[in-house]
């Protein structure tokens, strides 16, 4: 009846408002690997699993490939896996789970978990059968799978906001180091901000209305929250929990990570406006630095540019930066196959006792020995030091609506007023929080 009753009144609402978590770029097609085989090769039945994720950049193949690894290295269990964009993958798994037919195995963030559980979509009892030990794992992404004190997943990876940066243009500009504090960041994208004529933005003579190599680049969608979160955090404050019914939040310390960031497009110039893709930009030379998620690494990778990492600035009185991870849950089922169960628990076990060659994704894997190989790799060593440090938004039942990254959204709307329409930061911050409440509320 759980089930029932929390699909009927929240699956509309899930269709039109889920959360994207944006961890990759370059959307690509619906993917699903190849063919289950007939049989095991005459030793008995092969069990046919789901495997639904919402990887749709590089990540991708790696995923993919880590799958058709699994299939291959045994016969008994075949997983046939499918990856859409956060939102209609999402979409799809509720209208499945109405029609009785979800994947056995789904992967989510850890600020999704709690609406699901409020649905009753999931079931924490095969968690027991996964074997993990919380010493295992980072704290970050362990405490990523629980929601009001019950573990409803296992932890697959984290990843959280930092900074990329070109250094064959940091030794043009005689740059040595990359800016670890706001003042820093200003001052180091001001020497990396050139206009036509070759002048910086710190020299006299600067034209800023022929910019043709910019300091800084930043997503400017509902990631331009997740960096006011951050900057909200790095002020000791953070307004957002699980069990919120109202918004707490300081209008001043809000105003003051909106101006932040405004500034940095609006009065210093060193910042795009209106900026689509920052890697796109990195990778043509548009853009000397830009923030983003280590989801990137291997698109920079494949390119011949000499790149590096560093952590997200301390702008603030401490360090933070967004974080986020994906987590592996396990759909409730109406007529539960033992042997689909058991198929289930056996491939994440895997995948959990493999992660190291997630890491290859860009994505840091959950478990210290995927972190392991995480640290070997060129660039992760940035993020991996900001771990301790990364904040993650809570895994309230109404993160759908209040953290959604579709247009009309609390946090898009504060984004959009913020970089793209320069609005006075106590302005956003009133609207946000009128607009949170509001949903909060219903």
């Amino acid at each position: 009846m759980r089930t029932k009753r929390w699909l009927a009144s929240f699956l509309t609402v899930m269709l039109l408002a889920l959360p994207l978590a944006g961890c990759a770029a370059d959307p690509k097609p619906q993917a699903t690997n190849s063919p289950a085989p007939a049989n095991d090769g005459g030793s008995g039945k092969v069990v046919n699993i789901d495997f639904w994720g919402g990887w749709t950049g590089p990540d991708l193949n790696t995923m993919e490939g880590l799958v058709n690894k699994f299939n291959q290295e045994q016969s008994g269990i075949h997983v046939e896996f499918t990856s859409l964009q956060w939102t209609p993958l999402f979409t799809k798994f509720l209208t499945e789970m109405k029609g009785g037919n979800p994947p056995d195995v789904l992967v989510m963030h850890p600020f999704e978990l709690g609406q699901f559980v409020e649905m009753g979509v999931l079931d924490n009892a095969p968690i027991t059968d996964v074997g993990m030990e919380t010493g295992n794992y980072s704290s970050f992404a362990w405490g990523g799978t629980f929601y009001k004190g019950e573990q409803y997943a296992v932890p697959l990876d984290v990843h959280m906001h930092g900074l990329y940066y070109n250094k064959d243009l940091y030794n043009e500009a005689g740059i040595t180091q990359p800016p670890m504090t706001g003042e820093e960041l200003i001052a180091t994208a001001q020497k990396l901000t050139v206009d036509n004529k070759g002048k910086r933005a710190d020299e006299a003579g600067f034209d800023e209305n022929n910019i043709v190599q910019y300091g800084l680049g930043f997503s400017m969608n509902h990631h331009v929250f997740y960096q006011i979160y951050a900057l909200l955090n790095q002020q000791d404050h953070n307004p957002f929990t699980e069990d919120m019914k109202a918004v707490e939040l300081d209008e001043d310390k809000m105003a003051k990570a909106i101006a932040f960031l405004q500034d940095l497009v609006f009065k210093y110039k060193v910042v795009p406006k209106g900026e689509k893709s920052p890697v796109d930009d990195f990778m043509g030379g548009k853009v000397a630095m830009f923030v983003d998620g280590p989801w990137q690494m291997p698109k920079l990778e494949d390119s011949n540019i000499q790149w590096a990492s560093a952590p997200y600035p301390k702008v603030f009185d401490k360090p933070a930066a967004w974080g986020a991870a994906e987590i592996l849950t396990f759909p409730l089922k109406k007529n539960n196959d033992p042997d689909k169960a058991k198929a289930a628990i056996e491939f994440v076990k895997w995948l959990d006792n493999n992660s190291g060659e997630w890491a290859k994704s860009g994505q840091l894997p959950s478990s210290n020995v995927g972190m392991q190989t995480a640290q070997s790799m060129e660039g992760r060593e940035a993020f991996i030091n900001s771990l301790d440090s990364s904040v993650l938004l809570p895994s309230h039942p109404k993160a759908a609506q209040i953290f959604s990254s579709t247009a009309p959204s609390p946090i898009l709307t504060a984004a959009q007023d913020a970089i793209l329409n320069n609005k006075d930061p106590h302005d956003i911050a009133k609207q946000l929080k009128k607009d949170m409440d509001s949903l909060l509320q219903e």
